[in-house]
């Protein structure tokens, strides 16, 4: 053909060195496994488990190529729900070819729904082994403990998402950055804290809002892990002061109480500011076998809603600096009375130990689980009032008595 005869004559003219890189990338093939689109199922989230019999029973949310239905002109979902159980994870992933006739394709999974049940049975590292080991599966992808069964959760449907499995995966995000109330972990970080040396791990916590709000899903708490088995969960509340305790706190509301004096309208309301930075310094020290961790916190925050107090001088805003100040301390003894209950460590200070002192480590570390409730914490908060808002230290439309 004049076309083939072309291309080969103007190759020929090209510089030698030009031309060793262009024909070997003539050769080269645009997919290497020879894949068709068809052929694959895009798994956004796979639940994860235990079946009536005692199976893995796995959930996979699977993208839909096309939303329309063109003989009746009405949109549906842009995903389906498919559901296979078998005796290990692997098999009941491949069990996806046999309702698909596709294969799963695990590289744009957004999220992976654990249930507390199966989590509090199978060690979390035997159920997600095979998304370690398989090459598909990004380490982005967030895992989150769900209370009740994990396939529950995939049968919501999204409000602004195109997937639920999309809606989890920002909500967890959304929720460690701008209301400390949860913790973004995804399977890096996980197996981080899993190989660390107390081995100690944490997890979001995905459950429904109350009847009240209308069951919404939401990602609030931490499931608190020991040997890769769930034990414990942390409340929203104590998630808050657990990230102020490990510098991973970001942003989030504090929440004072009016004072109340018998009226009705302030025992209800409580005021609320927001934390617009956070900087927490620690330090351990260490004396024969006893361990003492001293904690300085400074908090700049800024009053969003003030509707019960009004502060005309500074003497008044350092009075209510303090007010703040205590309740950032509250919260973080708050997280570190449920740890020394449940003996976890989830501070990082048997790592920190390990790092700066290995032999003191070799020999506490079996009794470490033992030790750590014995740890003398101390606190110096400092909290800064940087802003009121767009008005002064009073309401703009309070009203004046006569």
């Amino acid at each position: 053909m004049p076309g083939k005869e072309n291309i080969v004559m103007k190759l020929l003219h090209l510089p030698r060195t030009l031309l060793l890189l262009v024909i070997p990338a003539l050769l080269l093939s645009a997919c290497g496994d020879r894949s068709e689109l068809p052929e694959r199922a895009f798994v956004m989230g796979v639940g994860i488990d235990e079946s009536e019999n005692g199976k893995v029973l796995l959930t996979f949310q699977v993208y839909k190529p096309s939303q329309s239905v063109a003989a009746k002109g009405k949109v549906g979902n842009p995903y389906i729900n498919v559901k296979t159980t078998d005796d290990s994870v692997m098999e009941a992933v491949r069990d996806v070819t046999i309702h698909l006739g596709r294969k799963a394709q695990f590289s744009h999974m957004r999220v992976i729904l654990i249930s507390e049940k199966i989590a509090r049975k199978i060690q979390i590292s035997k159920l997600l082994d095979m998304f370690y080991r398989d090459h598909e599966p990004r380490l982005t992808s967030s895992v989150i403990i769900t209370k009740g069964s994990a396939s529950q959760f995939f049968d919501y449907h999204p409000f602004i998402e195109s997937t639920i499995s999309q809606q989890y995966f920002l909500s967890e995000k959304s929720a460690a950055r701008y209301s400390a109330k949860s913790e973004e972990i995804n399977l890096l970080t996980l197996a981080l804290q899993l190989r660390s040396q107390t081995g100690i791990a944490v997890l979001p916590y995905l459950t429904t809002s109350p009847v009240e709000t209308g069951k919404e899903p939401s990602v609030a708490g931490l499931a608190v892990l020991k040997n890769g088995l769930m034990v414990d969960k942390l409340t929203s509340y104590e998630s808050e002061g657990l990230l102020m305790l490990t510098k991973t706190y970001h942003s989030g509301i504090i929440q004072l109480p009016c004072p109340s004096e018998g009226n009705e309208e302030a025992s209800i309301l409580k005021e609320s500011l927001e934390v617009v930075r956070l900087k927490s310094e620690r330090a351990i020290k260490l004396q024969d076998d006893r361990v003492t961790v001293n904690y300085r916190v400074h908090a700049s925050v800024a009053a969003i809603d003030l509707p019960c107090t009004t502060m005309n001088n500074s003497a008044e805003e350092s009075a209510y600096e303090k007010r703040i100040a205590q309740e950032v301390k509250k919260q973080m003894k708050a997280a570190i009375a449920h740890l020394r209950k449940d003996k976890a460590d989830l501070l990082d200070i048997g790592n920190d130990i390990y790092k700066y002192h290995p032999a003191k480590w070799r020999k506490w570390k079996p009794d470490w689980p033992e030790m750590f409730p014995e740890i003398e914490f101390h606190f110096d908060v400092e909290a800064l009032m940087i802003t009121h808002g767009t008005t002064a230290g009073k309401s703009l439309l309070e009203t004046k008595s006569d």
